[in-house]
C-alpha cells in the first residue's frame, strides 16, 4: 500500500535497506522514480506552464539541482509510528516556499492533501482502523469531503500529506495527480482533498486591513497623547467630558488601575480566586480539546488517557464555563437589588454602559481576526485554523456585535469562544424582570425562578433522550453527533441557563440574608454535600467518556440535564459560605491577594 503513495512524494531521500542506514540512497534510482511519477501524471495537467515545470523538475533532478532536490525533500513520507497514529506527514512548509529558482524560473507550490485510505483486504484494513484510532469512519465530514469542518472537532483520523509542486501548478492540477495515483493502489482504496495550497507571495494589503492599521494607529495616537499631557500637567478632575475621555487612553492611569487592588468593605468574597481558578480550567480544557486536531505522533496515547481518572478534570471540563454563568447571574442580581432599593435602576442606561464596556475592545478583536491576524503567520494547517476564523468573522461580524453569535451563525463562528458573550448578554437583559419580581413580590419571584430553572433541564432530558444528543463532548463519537451536540446544545442559551438562573438566587440570598448565621452542622452539611457533588459532576462521567462506551440515552439525558445545575448549587454554596466566614477564606489572604492581581486580565477572557 505504501509504495504507491510514497512515490506520488518523489521517494524518500534517508531510508534503510538490507545493506543498513543509509544516509544518502541511490540517487540514480531517486532521479529515475520521481521521473516515472512525473511522466504518469503530467498528461494529466491541464496547465500548459505546470506541464513544463514538471518536466523542468525532472531534468532538475537528474542533475541533481539543489531546488528540485529540495522540491523532492520537502514532500511529506511516511511516518514511523504509523500505528500509534502518526499519520500526519506535513513535510517541510518552509523549505517548499523558499524554492526560488530563477533559471530555470521556479517557485515552490506547498499543497495539503487530505486522504482517506480503505482497502478490501481484512488485514490492511484493520490495520488503518488501529492507525485510525477507530473514528476513521466517523470522521466522516474532514475525511470525504472538503466542506469547512467546524471548530472543537476532533482530527484523529485525518491522513495528510504535504505535498511540493511548482507553484504554476493549480490545486485542480495537484487533485488530479494525486488522486490518479491514489488510483492506482492495488491494496487500497483512497478519496482525497486538497485543503489548500501556499505560495511565498505576499497579497496586497486590503481595504480592511488599511482601516484597521489607521484604526490601530488612531488609538496609539491617543494612548501617547494622552499619556503626555497626563506625564505635564497630572490629572484634572474637573477638566470636563472630553479631557474625561482623551484621560481614558492614558498609560500611566490605566497602568496605575489595572494593578490596583481595593478591598471594598461590601465586596463579596473568593469571586477572585473562583474567576481565576475557572479561566484556567477553561483554557487548559481548549487546549486539549485543540490537541486532538494536533498532528501529535502518538494518538493512541491520547486515547488511552481516558482511561486514568486522574485525568477526569481535564477531560470533563464543560462545568468550567458554568461557574461563569453561576457567578455572572449572582452578580447581576445583587447589584439590581442596591439599584432597586436606591431606585437608581435604569434600564437603557444598564444595557448602554454593559454594552459600551464590552464591544469596543470586542469589535477590534474582530477586525484583528478578519484583517490582519492572517497575515502574521504562515504554515500548512494556517487555513484551517487562523484564515477560515478569520473570513468567518469577515461575514458574520454583525452577529457577534448583536451578541446573537450563539445562535445566528451559518455555520461559520466568528471566534467560537465568544458564544459565551453572546448567552451572558442575553441572560443579562431579561434578568431584571426576574430579579424585580424577587424584590417587590418575593414567592412569585421564587417561582418564576423556580421555573426557569426547571424548564431548561426538563427541556434538555428530553432533547437529549430523543434526538440521542451526547450529555458532554465526548470524543468517541461521530463528527456529527458531535457538530449536533456543539451546534444545539453547547453554545445555546436555553441549555446552558440554569447556572444563571442558580446565580440570580444566590445573588438574593446574598442580599436580603447578609451575616446569616450557621450552625456547625449545617456547615459541615453544606461542605460534604458540596465536595462529593463537585466530584460527582467532574469524575462521575468516567464511563461516558470511554472509547468503548455504547450510547445510553436514559444515562446521557440524567447528566446532561442535571450535571450543570448540581454544579451551580456546589459552586454556590462554596460562594455562600465564604461570605459568611465559613469557608476558611482567612487561611487563603495571600492566594487572594494574588488572583485580584489577575482580575482585571481576566475579565477580556
Amino acid at each position: 500500500m505504501t509504495s504507491t503513495v510514497s512515490r506520488c512524494f518523489f521517494i524518500l531521500l534517508i531510508c534503510c535497506s538490507s545493506r543498513g542506514l543509509n544516509v544518502f540512497p541511490n540517487l540514480e534510482d531517486v532521479a529515475k522514480n520521481a521521473r516515472v511519477v512525473i511522466n504518469d501524471i503530467v498528461s494529466l495537467i491541464e496547465e500548459d506552464q505546470c506541464r513544463s515545470d514538471l518536466l523542468t523538475l525532472a531534468d532538475g533532478i537528474d542533475k541533481l539541482d539543489l531546488w528540485a532536490m529540495k522540491m523532492i525533500d520537502a514532500n511529506g513520507k511516511w511516518n514511523p509510528a504509523f500505528l500509534l497514529g502518526n499519520i500526519k506527514s506535513l513535510g517541510s512548509y518552509e523549505e517548499c516556499v523558499s524554492i526560488h529558482q530563477s533559471t530555470p524560473y521556479i517557485k515552490g507550490k506547498y499543497c495539503l492533501a487530505n486522504v482517506h485510505l480503505s482497502s478490501n483486504d481484512e488485514k490492511i484494513d484493520s490495520l488503518l482502523e488501529i492507525a485510525t484510532q477507530k473514528r476513521r469512519n466517523r470522521e466522516i465530514t474532514m475525511n470525504r469531503t472538503n466542506m469547512p469542518v467546524p471548530d472543537l472537532l476532533p482530527s484523529m483520523a485525518l491522513i495528510q500529506f504535504g505535498i511540493c509542486v511548482p507553484s504554476t501548478c493549480s490545486i485542480a492540477d495537484v487533485q488530479k495527480a494525486f488522486g490518479y495515483i491514489l488510483s492506482k493502489e492495488k491494496n487500497a482504496n483512497g478519496e482525497a482533498q486538497i485543503e489548500s495550497c501556499y505560495t511565498n507571495d505576499a497579497a496586497p494589503l486590503s481595504s480592511g486591513d488599511l482601516a484597521f492599521i489607521g484604526c490601530v494607529a488612531i488609538i496609539v495616537g491617543l494612548v501617547f497623547l494622552s499619556s503626555v499631557i497626563e506625564s505635564k500637567f497630572g490629572i484634572k478632575e474637573d477638566a470636563g467630558f472630553a479631557y474625561s475621555c482623551l484621560m481614558a487612553f492614558s498609560l500611566p492611569t490605566n497602568w496605575r488601575k489595572l494593578f490596583f487592588i481595593s478591598n471594598h468593605p461590601g465586596a463579596l468574597k473568593s469571586l477572585d480566586g473562583i474567576r481565576v481558578l475557572s479561566t484556567l480550567w477553561v483554557v487548559a480544557g481548549h487546549k486539549i480539546i485543540f490537541t486532538l486536531q494536533e498532528p501529535w505522533a502518538n494518538k493512541n496515547f491520547q486515547v488511552e488517557s481516558l482511561q486514568k481518572l486522574a485525568n477526569m478534570p481535564f477531560i470533563n471540563n464543560m462545568p468550567s464555563v458554568d461557574t461563569f454563568f453561576l457567578m455572572s447571574g449572582m452578580l447581576r442580581s445583587y447589584n439590581l437589588l442596591k439599584e432597586f432599593q436606591g431606585n437608581r435602576f435604569r434600564f437603557f442606561t444598564d444595557v448602554a454602559r454593559r454594552y459600551l464596556r464590552l464591544t469596543p475592545v470586542y469589535a477590534l478583536v474582530i477586525a484583528f481576526y478578519a484583517t490582519l491576524l492572517t497575515r502574521l503567520g504562515s504554515g500548512p494547517r494556517w487555513e484551517k485554523f487562523v484564515t477560515e476564523p478569520g473570513e468567518a468573522c469577515a461575514v458574520n461580524w454583525k452577529n457577534n456585535l448583536l451578541y446573537i453569535n450563539s445562535y445566528v451563525h451559518n455555520n461559520k463562528h466568528c471566534m467560537i469562544q465568544t458564544w459565551y458573550l453572546a448567552s451572558d448578554m442575553q441572560l443579562f437583559l431579561v434578568s431584571p424582570l426576574v430579579v424585580y419580581a424577587l424584590w417587590k413580590k418575593p414567592v412569585a419571584g421564587k417561582w418564576i425562578l423556580f421555573l426557569m430553572a426547571a424548564i431548561p433541564i426538563c427541556y434538555t432530558a428530553w432533547y437529549t433522550y430523543s434526538y440521542e444528543v451526547l450529555p458532554t463532548y465526548l470524543l468517541n463519537n461521530s463528527d456529527e453527533k458531535l457538530i449536533s451536540y456543539q451546534r444545539d446544545v453547547h453554545i445555546t442559551t436555553h441549555h446552558r441557563m440554569a447556572p444563571y438562573v442558580v446565580g440570580l438566587a444566590l445573588g438574593y440570598i446574598l442580599y436580603v440574608k447578609k451575616n446569616l448565621h450557621l450552625s456547625l452542622m449545617s456547615v459541615i452539611s453544606g461542605w460534604l454535600m458540596c465536595l462529593l457533588t463537585l466530584y460527582v459532576v467532574v469524575f462521575g462521567a468516567f464511563n461516558i467518556v470511554q472509547y468503548d462506551h455504547e450510547y445510553d440515552p436514559v444515562e446521557s439525558a440524567l447528566y446532561a440535564s442535571l450535571h450543570r445545575i448540581a454544579w451551580a448549587f456546589a459552586v454556590g454554596w462554596l460562594i455562600f459560605a465564604c461570605n459568611n466566614e465559613r469557608g476558611g477564606i482567612k487561611n487563603f489572604e495571600k492566594i487572594i491577594h494574588i488572583s485580584k492581581l489577575f482580575r482585571k486580565l481576566i475579565y477580556c477572557f
